[in-house]
This record gives structure tokens, C-alpha cells and sequence, in this order.
């Protein structure tokens, strides 16, 4: 238990100061459950700082993004304040490290989630309301081989979610084909569909809701979830702008200082 307290601080004292201090040789030696107490540990020293938990982020969940890490199998970690970040809200590069973006649908729960294996329709009444997001990533890997270890323990590698004004209902998404482009300086450079993230987005709250029980949690009212992206992580510098335009749930932009 100490030491998986000291492969969270390193990655906690990286999120909060950007200096990190390897904790461990080989991170691949930890197991998944290891790996997912080594995050908790890591939750617990951002909430005993005042971060509040607003949701949970599923991740590696498109073939776009398994082959980029190298990963077959998805992840999932917590959104945390101060990540919750409105549209418009003016950002830095320079605030995060190697900073990447994803899009994301953001969805935000009217009612708990206690089902184990929820139907689509069960999932879809669930649903208050979705929007257009953008995720933030400190796309850094610390050791030498990126693994799921690694991207467990920092929590996805998660810095902030942007969360869109344009709000749209569960019914007004197509879950399988919903499609999804995101422009950086006006140029097109990533796009995909709902289906690439694993199948639709509902697949991955799923996912995450299965994972979830296994540890006596449940989503809950009012709580937020970002299912994946359908495209790989796309790198952002000082004087972007990123627009990620969906099908029917409208479009999100941020410009970084």
C-alpha cells in the first residue's frame, strides 16, 4: 500500500507542479487492480486539496486511440474540478503539458444508474441532457513503454473537459453514427463516427457502469460522463483554435492563448 501512496503522489505532484519523480522501475508491474487503487489514492490526494469529483471519463475506447497507445482494452477515471471548464472560457497552452485534445459527447445523468446491464432504452431515459466537449490531455508517459498502468494511475492522462453551451437530448443523437470533425485553425484534421467508440457511446457508459458495479459504486444524478472520442489525441500549441463540429448536438470551440 505505501508504495502504490507513492506512484500517486508522483503523478499528483506532476498534475499540480508539472515535475515528476518516478516512484517505481517498471509501472507495468502493478496489476489492473493495483493500478485502479493506485488512481484512487491519486482521487484522494485531489480531493483532500478541495477538487471536487463531477463525473467519470472512459478512455481507449476507439480504434484510433488503441492503436496511437497501443492499448486493447479501455480505461476509466474521474473528472475532477477544477477540469470543468465552460465554453469560452479563456485558456492557456501553457497550463497544461504537451497539451492533446479528444471530442467528446458529454453526457449528463437525470437519475441513478443501478442496473448491471442497463438496455439501450434504460440508458437513453437516463440521459438529461448531452453536449459537445472537448477533452484535455497532459499527453505525457513518463516511463519508457506507454501502458494501461501508467494511463490508470494518472487518471487517462485527463487535465479538463471543455463542456459546449448547445444542449441536446438523448433522443436527438444517433449513438452508432452520429458523426464528429474537428478542425484546428480552420483545417479539418480528425473525424469519426459514434460506432468507432466502441460500438456507440452507450457501449462505453456500459462499460463503465459494469466496472463500476464490480466496485459497489453507481453513477448517479447529475453526474457527468465522457464516453470516449472517435479520433486519436490531435496536439495543440500557443495560438490554436479547436472546433469540433457533431452531426446533430452542434459544436464546441476554444482558443488557447
Amino acid at each position: 500500500m505505501d508504495s502504490l501512496k507513492s506512484i500517486a503522489q508522483s503523478f499528483y505532484k506532476f498534475f499540480k507542479t508539472g515535475r515528476f519523480e518516478s516512484a517505481i522501475d517498471d509501472i507495468s508491474m502493478l496489476t489492473m487492480e493495483q493500478s485502479y487503487e493506485c488512481q484512487r489514492i491519486y482521487h484522494s490526494l485531489r480531493e483532500a486539496d478541495g477538487d471536487k469529483p463531477f463525473g467519470y471519463k472512459v478512455g481507449c475506447t476507439s480504434a484510433a486511440i488503441r492503436k496511437q497507445f497501443g492499448f486493447a482494452e479501455p480505461i476509466y477515471g474521474r473528472l475532477l474540478t477544477p477540469g470543468l471548464i465552460n465554453e469560452r472560457t479563456p485558456l492557456k497552452a501553457d497550463q497544461f503539458y504537451s497539451l492533446a485534445i479528444e471530442p467528446e459527447f458529454v453526457i449528463v445523468l437525470k437519475r441513478e444508474l443501478t442496473t448491471k446491464n442497463p438496455s439501450d432504452d434504460e440508458l437513453r431515459d437516463a440521459i438529461a441532457e448531452v453536449r459537445p466537449g472537448i477533452e484535455l490531455h497532459n499527453y505525457v508517459y513518463h516511463y519508457p513503454q506507454p501502458t494501461r498502468q501508467e494511463l490508470i494511475c494518472s487518471n487517462g492522462i485527463h487535465a479538463g473537459q471543455i463542456i459546449g453551451t448547445n444542449v441536446s437530448t438523448a433522443r436527438d443523437v444517433h449513438w452508432e453514427m452520429e458523426g464528429v470533425a474537428v478542425f484546428r485553425n480552420g483545417k479539418l484534421v480528425a473525424s469519426g463516427v459514434a460506432a468507432d467508440i466502441m460500438e456507440g457511446p452507450l457501449n462505453s457508459l456500459r462499460f463503465l457502469i459494469s466496472h463500476l458495479n464490480a466496485q459497489g459504486e453507481t453513477l448517479k444524478a447529475g453526474e457527468m460522463v465522457i464516453p470516449g472520442s472517435a479520433t486519436a489525441l490531435i496536439p495543440v500549441g500557443r495560438g490554436d483554435e479547436i472546433t469540433c463540429r457533431f452531426t446533430h448536438i452542434g459544436e464546441v470551440t476554444a482558443k488557447f492563448e
